[in-house]
């Protein structure tokens, strides 16, 4: 089955049909993480607005963790169900509502449950947006576009950076009086607008032939695959060299049926399905590396910056305390008080989060040349070396070029990982697998973000580990360069 739906989409060349699905999915990456960094950087403005004590400002923030964990499950697993394009707007739309319900809230409850939304809508975008593309990519751009869509995130998560920047300042210095702390409020809505506008224009996406397949709707499938075929050599649909695509699906016996009950009944078949042969090993590997990589790429830049600004108060290495992490600190204090905004936060954060841009450029230069396991080994020794480097006395633009190094090759071991990960498990199984490794690390995040407060040394030591650690555990999964994706059909239970 594997090389026949290879072979099915190979044929349809690489063309303008690609580059606008790559173009279209990158923009909704875009509008993913733009949002991305709303949380934190406007709670404190909503503890000052509402005045709220310490506590009760981290609770939307916790609050959007579990989102996002019930939002990997829930599109995740109702993507092998429904498909992959429908749910693509939905989980747009609901990010958009999100904010827009967050930009009027008065209330703390009305705050958390806007929050919560726009957690299970970003990580339920962030899961959609790529299984659906590498099922309509030819094997030998599979790695590069899914670091294109990567990078997409990492340049919406910086404009979104950068608003802020803009935005927060620009009211008190306008005002030249006391600060209004309710501008989050339009923040909220700005960082908002391109979830709704992307959410409508991918109603222009095709449905995932893959998907088609696995479903049994061959019609579908093909005549999705002709216009590919059409749209990238500027020929009729029907000049398409495959028409018969019977060998590229078994038959199975899963219904159409769309009732809650069968849902359940389904995601429970292949959740079961995952911890068998052959897909076990892969799936406790999968859950442990998503879990070494836990942080994430927003709260590792947070939580870098706020060591490096430690750093620069007390010594890593005196053991007294001086240099310490408590994420309470690392998630409020984008603001020194209520009447000044915390530039040095900022601009710490925009420097360093810059490394993401180079390790995404590195992948798309060789990620589907070099293959994914050199990829692997650079990310794990390069970010465990640069992270224990820091411990130790030195200038701090040596610490700031680290630390970017550090973000570099957490990007290029999470974008990896994914790719990894998409390609070793079927149609059927494959939104149902990334949703499902996904709830453990967001339930991870969410209990750091209620009790986490330790040393700097600690904490680095902790994440050279995880970084060596993760890169170790994925070097078992096969590597799929140029290879076709796994498509076994695993019968039901």
């Amino acid at each position: 089955m594997s090389n026949d739906c290879e072979t099915a989409i190979t044929e349809t060349g690489w063309g303008i049909w690609h580059y606008f699905t790559v173009c279209l999915c990158g923009l909704l990456s875009f509008a993913e993480g733009n949002t991305s960094l709303i949380v934190p950087i406007v709670a404190p403005l909503i503890a000052c607005d509402l005045r709220l004590d310490k506590y009760q400002t981290m609770m939307p923030i916790t609050t959007h963790s579990l989102g996002m964990a019930v939002g990997a499950f829930l599109f995740g697993t109702i993507s092998d169900v429904a498909g992959r394009k429908k749910l693509i707007p939905i989980a747009m739309t609901i990010m958009f509502c999100a904010l827009a319900t967050l930009s009027f809230a008065q209330a703390i409850f009305l705050i958390k449950l806007s929050v919560f939304m726009l957690g299970l809508g970003a990580a339920g975008s962030n899961i959609i947006l790529k299984v659906y593309l590498i099922e309509c990519l030819p094997m030998r751009k599979r790695g590069t576009c899914l670091a294109i869509i990567d990078m997409f995130w990492v340049v919406g998560y910086l404009s979104a950076l950068g608003i802020s920047w803009f935005i927060m300042p620009s009211v008190i210095h306008m005002l030249k009086r006391q600060f209004r702390p309710s501008s989050w409020r339009v923040l909220a809505v700005i960082c908002g607008m391109p979830s709704l506008v992307f959410a409508c224009t991918s109603g222009l996406l095709l449905p995932s032939p893959r998907f088609s397949l696995h479903r049994r709707r061959l019609r579908q499938a093909l005549t999705v695959l002709q216009q590919m075929y059409a749209i990238n050599y500027s020929k009729h649909a029907n000049t398409y060299p495959i028409s018969n695509l019977e060998d590229c699906v078994q038959s199975n016996d899963e219904d159409e049926s769309n009732s809650i009950q069968s849902y359940f009944t389904k995601t429970w078949e292949r959740i079961y399905k995952m911890y068998k042969s052959p897909y076990k090993r892969t799936t406790l590997y999968g859950t442990l590396t998503c879990v070494l990589h836990y942080p994430g790429f927003a709260w590792l830049a947070l939580w870098n910056t706020h060591v490096l600004q430690e750093m620069e108060r007390g010594d890593v290495l005196s053991g007294n305390g001086t240099c310490h992490v408590d994420i309470q600190d690392v998630a409020l204090d984008f603001l020194r008080d209520c009447s000044e905004i915390n530039e040095a936060r900022f601009g710490m954060l925009s420097l360093i989060s810059l490394g993401y841009v180079l390790g995404e450029s590195l992948l798309i230069a060789g990620i589907d040349v070099i293959g994914r396991r050199p990829y692997l080994i650079f990310s794990g020794l390069t970010g465990g070396i640069t992270s224990l480097m820091l411990i130790f006395r030195l200038h701090h633009a040596i610490r700031v070029t680290l630390s970017s190094i550090f973000l570099a090759a957490y990007a290029i071991g999470c974008t990896t990982t994914c790719v990894l990960l998409l390609e070793n498990y079927p149609t059927a199984l494959r939104g149902t697998a990334m949703g499902f490794m996904k709830v453990l690390p967001y339930l991870v995040v969410f209990a750091l973000q209620l009790f986490l407060k330790t040393s700097c040394l600690l904490s680095i030591i902790i994440a050279s580990i995880n970084f060596m650690g993760a890169a170790f555990v994925m070097l078992s999964v096969p590597d799929l360069t140029g290879l076709p994706m796994k498509e076994q059909f695993m019968s039901p239970i």
